[in-house]
């Protein structure tokens, strides 16, 4: 271990638990000054500091010790996609979130071997980033040999081309998902898993649009604009889908929420965007949806479709078997005290050191 408490992990434990300095130096009994001065290594605390600063953070003290603070910052800031403006410290807490859900992946592809199957994304090249985002969404289902119509497995698909999906326990209702890399270059897309599976499938194929379009990762609308046309092309191919949406009714739509695994508003944003409706017709459409704006009717799961993530537990399941860690050995790597471990575990189908249940 590290001999040098690492001023950083302070800060990304602190935040990702949703306190301010303020708050932690009160559960601390020292001053906020102190904390502060702590996380901007302007001072170091001692042994009977960190040992308080454990407790109150619940994150082991070998924590604090880590020197690969890299594995926790991605080299550029991820996409969100959300519905609405975040306040500050859900934000900080979220981003904080998906700094160590970036870290825990990075260590645990740090042990397994390139031959495994978990190296760089198949991507397009880069002679075609300045094309219009629905001609990309169609190199891409060509270069990855889609066959024409819906997308069954949205998840497979991804995971199959060295993208990890993780559906863990994202608990704010306005974030749908979040896109980044690695500090290893390993493409995420973390996705609230609480929502219905047609939100689901749209926002992974909003985050993927991300992942191939959008490097520089700056905000802006028009890059959301964007990354929507890039998933209503790739889930639902103009060239197949054109005819389906002539003369669209509400009747219609939920024989082709079935078909596509698209929401009956996707599908009618598609058809406005395909020129199919006029602006009259379209809000007509989408007044007789709101009843269902909270809870569509069709379940998908009926039809067909299923998003059972895969990547993020196989490499797990390595960890356990191939390369013959307890979970215990998994726990200690990733510098988690149990209740996190647990909750991570079980969010992956693991429980009791390491077993798999059904999911």
């Amino acid at each position: 271990m590290q001999t040098r408490f690492n001023y950083q992990m302070l800060e990304l434990a602190r935040s990702s638990r949703g306190i301010t300095q303020k708050e932690l130096a009160a559960l601390i009994n020292r001053t906020q000054a102190a904390v502060s001065q702590w996380e901007h290594n302007l001072r170091e605390p001692n042994e009977e500091d960190i040992a308080l600063l454990s407790e109150a953070l619940d994150y082991p003290v070998s924590f604090f010790y880590q020197e690969d603070i890299d594995s926790y910052l991605p080299p550029v800031q991820g996409h969100y996609r959300k519905k609405a403006a975040l306040k500050a410290v859900p934000r900080t807490q979220l981003e904080s979130h998906f700094r160590l859900l970036g870290g825990w992946i990075s260590k645990l592809q740090d042990a397994i071997e390139p031959e495994d199957g978990i190296a760089v994304p198949d991507f397009l090249d880069d002679s075609v980033t300045d094309t219009a985002p629905q001609d990309l969404a169609r190199k891409l289902r060509a270069k990855w040999r889609v066959p024409n119509g819906p997308i069954r497995n949205l998840t497979a698909l991804l995971e199959n081309h060295k993208i990890v999906v993780a559906k863990t326990w994202m608990a704010n209702e306005n974030v749908d998902g979040y896109s980044f890399f690695t500090s290893r270059g390993l493409p995420v897309i973390y996705i609230n898993r609480e929502y219905s599976l047609d939100r689901m499938r749209f926002s992974l194929a909003h985050e993927l649009g991300h992942l191939v379009m959008h490097t520089d990762c700056l905000p802006g609308e028009e890059r959301e604009i964007e990354a929507n046309q890039f998933a209503s092309e790739f889930l639902m191919p103009a060239h197949d889908i054109h005819d389906q949406l002539i003369g669209l009714r509400l009747e219609s739509l939920m024989g082709l929420k079935a078909r596509w695994g698209c929401s009956m508003a996707a599908i009618v944003m598609r058809a406005k965007h395909l020129g199919l409706l006029n602006e009259e017709r379209h809000r007509g459409l989408m007044i007789q949806l709101a009843p269902y704006r909270k809870k569509e009717p069709v379940d998908l799961s009926r039809h067909g479709f299923t998003e059972a993530s895969q990547l993020l537990r196989e490499m797990v399941r390595c960890h356990l078997e191939d390369l013959e860690m307890s979970a215990t050995d998994i726990k200690e790597m990733l510098h988690l005290n149990g209740g996190d471990f647990r909750q991570f575990m079980a969010s992956l189908g693991f429980v009791n050191e390491g077993m798999f249940v059904s999911r």
